[in-house]
């Protein structure tokens, strides 16, 4: 996004001594089990005009001014990807002070939904699963919106940046 939603809950944070007014977001780690258990994670690649433009992210989105954390992922989810989440557990929470437009953002872990998995937002130019290989390579070829992704995948087991996936 190249600016600051519209209705978006603000937060002013004090970082050494600027106060910096930032907004939150939730995002989901979304997990897929293939045959043979083989794990994945759902990737959606952003339209967005800035930096970000055609790299891959987790899905989420903003939360809006006088909504709920959950509400917020539940939203942007099915908007995004069309999934309703089943249930969910809160794994990192990220300070994302040095972007163009500071944000908060909460990653969740989520393995149940309902729906079929489409990509239904014009924020979006597609969604697709990849596994930890697909992924790492994703990581080092600089295709991700975020570089802390990298090490956020490490609450399924995967690789931390730097290692090489097994």
């Amino acid at each position: 996004m190249s600016a600051q939603p519209e209705g978006a809950t603000l937060v002013e944070k004090t970082v050494g001594d600027k106060r910096i007014k930032t907004t939150v977001s939730a995002h989901v780690l979304l997990v897929g089990r293939g045959i043979g258990s083989t794990e994945s994670v759902l990737l959606v690649r952003l339209a967005y005009k800035d930096q970000r433009g055609g790299k891959w992210s987790f899905p989420g989105g903003f939360v809006d001014e006088g909504e709920e954390l959950g509400g917020a992922l539940l939203r942007e989810v099915i908007e995004e990807v069309g999934v309703r989440l089943r249930g969910w557990e809160q794994v990192d929470v990220v300070p994302l002070l040095d972007q163009e437009h500071p944000h908060i953002s909460f990653l969740f872990l989520c393995d149940a939904w309902e729906g079929e998995v489409r990509c239904q937002s014009r924020e979006l130019l597609e969604a697709a699963w990849f596994d930890r290989c697909a992924f790492a390579q994703l990581a080092q070829t600089g295709a991700l919106a975020y570089p802390v992704m990298r090490q956020q995948v490490a609450c399924l087991g995967w690789p931390a940046e730097g290692e090489t996936p097994a």
